[in-house]
């Protein structure tokens, strides 16, 4: 019988997710493998302490990283790759994330360290999603030059440089026939990966600043920018998400089925609370009522 490959840590962010597939693979080695076994090896008094922490009932202290990496006989690479996991699962805010997940990128392996460094330069920047858009109106040979002045707002030549380098190196791009840099089928990230929730919101946050820059930019007649303050239900505010996504979905299908395209353009829509939930307020209504 084939061995079972061993984990490696450094393919997860998510250290709970870690410890479950790590309990996971010596289970399946050892069917006697148990939470007291891991506790044991930990120097750990409690057998409950590792189901606590694997169910988020309880955090993991920085202090107890050491212990848990004896358990599961980690080195010291690994160990301190596992101790930046857990102070990625504590930290409060994605400016706090990425503080630790640069650090992190710094303990991956190169190969892996590299494209994951370029996904999170790719969007960091605005521009790195309009370039690509971008090359399929505007023909494009030489290093990029050209690109500065064709996006609003313009970026430098050098950012426009960049950007082709760091989509080239992500193969979300490539020369076709004639030369010229066009966009690839390739998927930058995927939405289950841990890291995609973090990253995104990176570009989020990005577009919605050029949104608000749009107000004073570009003239009301080339944008349509709408804002509305309501007060909904669950069921409401439910329904308002799913047509939402329906709306996404319909833009989308409008954007592929699409001839002549000249302009690239944002499409940003934002739903989120500006109070927190309070019971309904019941208005009562009169029956009834005869008027003569």
């Amino acid at each position: 019988m084939d061995a079972k490959p061993a984990l490696n840590v450094f393919d997860y962010l998510d250290y709970r997710l870690f410890l479950a597939d790590f309990f996971a693979f010596k289970k399946s080695l050892n069917r006697h493998y148990s939470h007291r076994l891991f506790a044991r090896k930990a120097g750990i008094n409690s057998s409950g302490y590792f189901s606590e922490v694997l169910s988020a009932r309880r955090q993991l202290p920085h202090a107890q990283v050491p212990a848990f990496a004896k358990a599961m006989d980690l080195g010291e690479k690994e160990t301190a790759y596992f101790g930046l996991m857990v102070a990625y699962g504590h930290a409060k805010t994605d400016a706090a994330r990425r503080s630790v997940y640069a650090l992190m990128l710094a303990a991956m392996p190169v190969h892996v360290q590299q494209v994951k460094q370029s996904q999170m330069e790719y969007f960091a920047k605005w521009y790195h999603v309009a370039v690509r858009e971008t090359l399929a109106i505007v023909a494009v040979k030489g290093d990029g030059d050209e690109l500065a002045d064709v996006l609003d707002p313009p970026i430098t030549a050098p950012q426009a440089r960049a950007a082709l380098r760091t989509l080239e190196r992500l193969r979300l791009i490539a020369r076709d026939g004639d030369g010229c840099w066009r966009a690839t089928q390739v998927s930058l990230l995927s939405p289950d990966a841990p890291e995609a929730g973090m990253l995104l919101r990176e570009f989020q946050r990005e577009m919605m600043g050029k949104a608000a820059e749009a107000l004073e930019r570009v003239p009301q007649a080339e944008r349509d920018i709408n804002c509305v303050t309501m007060s909904v239900s669950p069921q409401g505010l439910a329904r308002i998400k799913a047509l939402a996504a329906e709306f996404h979905r319909q833009v989308l299908e409008t954007v592929q089925s699409d001839r002549g395209e000249d302009r690239v353009v944002q499409l940003n829509v934002q739903v989120f609370p500006l109070t927190v939930p309070r019971p309904p307020v019941l208005v009562p209504t009169t029956v009834g009522v005869a008027l003569a």
